[in-house]
């Protein structure tokens, strides 16, 4: 009985030493973070309260459904919290740990209600930077560091001997999978990343290769931006990815390889990476190709393999080693199983005598997207209906392996999601209706399909099932905030939405129809850029929901990515967060549209599967660089 109460009295003490660390619900300190609040001067103190005290205000509007309310409040808290820790020291940035995490939680709560608020940096990112004219919340002129280009090649020159090429300490960064999986990066926050800590400390990498002072500026700053993966497929090794084409590889000029000039007969996306797709994928684009030969993409199989030898010979087909491999003369035949058909030689043969022309836009673009390109374009509407239907569920296996979904579908659109099969039958009726009004406001022709080959909707409830869509499917991380996400690329055309179960599908009427917009706009033609479907679809919207606080909140926000940007053309050179790119396109588009009816003469071009920049130029009179470097 002694035991018993002792160990009842234990349970007790620890209960209430426990109590004292948790945080009261309704906005109140931790122990602990009262204990950083009083490291720091009492005036850091009441802006940190102040801040506090607007967060519990618009938790209270919030449960009365006042989300306009609400979100003006959360805007105020995230101007001040902004405020107070650029250029803070590390006391006022951990005193504040506590009251960002309330910040960020309401900021998405209101985002995914339909409120339109500035891009929440991550802490660390606002500590990091220095006061600017950009307006709060917009990006500050701090380039977006890309894994691939530059964070990959540090890994492998500093690190490659011990975690690249070894897994010592049970530590891998042999691909960026391996280091997505560690402990190593915090994402959104460099300052609390062992990565970080065991580089600035000197505890690594051990020796003379010591990562310099910009090589780790870069690296805190990847990761402030939310270490975001900028590759075709997270788990191709790194020295794959970094490892840059040689000039010459191509031709003599640029060491890219050429484009087609309008007179071949044969297309490597059409007719070559379909063959390779089909009988060399097997052994050339596996994790450990033979021969040390990857057929991933256009970029590794130039590099070739192990022998040495080029692949290609351009405007020699006879001669080019994969030729050579093909027919098996002096050599053994690829593939093992037997010499493929004389015609599908004779394809690639007359592929590279016509110069190895490369259609695609990007020579990192995986085998598999191209080839499937080269497939969609040869497909009239149904047989790619069919053929995406199928790669939509391939996508959602990819995305939430160990979640069945229901299947609905319209005229135009496949539902793919969570919950019941009425629920995403009401997501195809809103889809369909949207569908009818984008065309009218467009102007779209008449008795065409409304995207080729149809729309493919992925419906989640949860916030980090949506976000698994960005880093398993599009390979980057979505915006916090976000509550849609289109792409269209001939292969694919889908919108992924986060709609949870206790909301009505038209509470997200007005994103939805923003992003089939663009998707409509994007499937116009190859040439269109992301940008300008990005534009188009808030501009449609508008059009569509002119008088809803969204859309004017919208025009807004619009104003402020225009007005924060450094460069005029920050949006179309990728200068800026994916959101806010998106947002000053918006406000690009509504300056064409003042411009008379060139818009609409733009639009019907676009519309006919004209070149965009040839038919910009022709409505405009001068490129859309040189249009903005005017209008701004």
């Amino acid at each position: 009985m002694l035991q018993k109460n002792h160990i009842m009295w234990v349970a007790r003490l620890l209960l209430t030493v426990a109590l004292l660390l948790v945080a009261e619900v309704d906005g109140g300190l931790t122990l602990l973070a009262q204990q950083e609040m009083d490291r720091v001067p009492e005036k850091i103190g009441r802006q940190i309260r102040a801040i506090d005290s607007r967060i519990l205000a618009a938790g209270t509007m919030f449960k009365k459904q006042d989300y306009t309310g609400s979100a003006e409040l959360i805007s105020r808290a995230q101007q001040s919290m902004v405020k107070m820790v650029r250029s803070a020291d590390a006391k006022t940035v951990n005193a504040a740990k506590l009251t960002y995490r309330k910040l960020a939680k309401a900021h998405q709560l209101l985002s995914e209600k339909g409120q339109v608020l500035a891009p929440l940096e991550p802490l660390g990112n606002l500590a990091q930077s220095t006061p600017a004219k950009n307006p709060v919340g917009n990006p500050t002129s701090e380039q977006k560091i890309s894994f691939v280009g530059q964070i990959a090649p540090v890994l492998i020159d500093k690190c490659g001997s011990c975690h690249v090429n070894e897994r010592r300490g049970n530590f891998s960064t042999a691909s960026f999978k391996n280091l997505d999986n560690s402990t190593m990066v915090t994402f959104g926050m460099a300052d609390d990343s062992r990565l970080v800590e065991v580089i600035e400390s000197g505890e690594m990498p051990p020796g003379k290769r010591k990562v310099t002072v910009a090589e780790l500026k870069a690296i805190k700053q990847w990761i402030n931006q939310g270490a975001a993966f900028d590759g075709e497929n997270p788990t191709d090794r790194l020295v794959d990815l970094a490892k840059p084409l040689a000039a010459g590889d191509f031709n003599a000029n640029a060491g890219t390889p050429a484009k087609p000039n309008g007179q071949e007969t044969v297309s490597f996306g059409l007719h070559v990476a379909p063959i390779l797709m089909e009988h060399c994928a097997r052994c050339h684009i596996a994790r450990n190709p033979q021969g040390n030969f990857s057929m991933a993409n256009f970029a590794a199989m130039m590099r070739g393999g192990n022998g040495g030898q080029k692949p290609l010979a351009p405007g020699n087909g006879a001669g080019s080693e994969i030729v050579l491999r093909m027919k098996g003369e002096n050599r053994d035949v690829m593939p093992p199983t037997g010499k493929l058909d004389d015609r599908l030689i004779a394809l690639v043969e007359h592929w590279i005598n016509e110069g190895a022309r490369f259609d695609p836009n990007d020579t990192r673009l995986a085998m598999r997207a191209v080839a499937a390109k080269g497939l969609a374009r040869s497909m009239d509407h149904d047989r790619l209906t069919d053929y995406r239907r199928k790669a939509s569920q391939e996508t959602w296996q990819l995305a939430l392996s160990g979640v069945t979904p229901e299947i609905a579908s319209t005229k135009n659109f496949l539902m793919i999601g969570t919950g019941s099969q009425e629920r995403l039958e009401r997501v195809g009726r809103v889809a369909e209706s949207i569908a009818g009004r984008v065309v009218k406001v467009l102007g779209s022709p008449q008795g065409k399909p409304f995207v080729k080959g149809d729309i493919t909707v992925f419906v989640v409830d949860k916030r980090y099932d949506f976000s698994e869509f960005g880093r398993m499917v599009d390979k980057k991380a979505f915006d916090p905030s976000a509550i849609s996400r289109w792409r269209s690329d001939t292969v694919t055309a889908r919108v992924a939405l986060l709609s949870r179960f206790r909301d009505q599908v038209e509470d997200y009427e007005i994103p939805l129809a923003r992003d089939i917009a663009s998707v409509h706009v994007a499937n116009w033609d190859a040439s269109v850029p992301r940008w300008f479907a990005d534009g188009m679809g808030y501009w449609a919207a508008e059009k569509m929901f002119r008088r809803d606080g969204i859309v004017q909140q919208w025009q807004s926000a619009a104003g402020a990515a225009a007005g924060g940007m450094t460069k005029a053309d920050d949006f179309l050179t990728g200068n800026m967060a994916d959101g806010q790119t998106a947002l000053a396109s918006y406000r690009f588009v509504q300056l064409l549209d003042g411009r008379g009816r060139a818009l609409k003469r733009l639009v019907h071009r676009l519309a006919q599967g004209r070149d965009f920049e040839s038919s910009f130029v022709d409505v405009f009179g001068a490129t859309a660089e040189k249009l903005v470097q005017q209008q701004w």
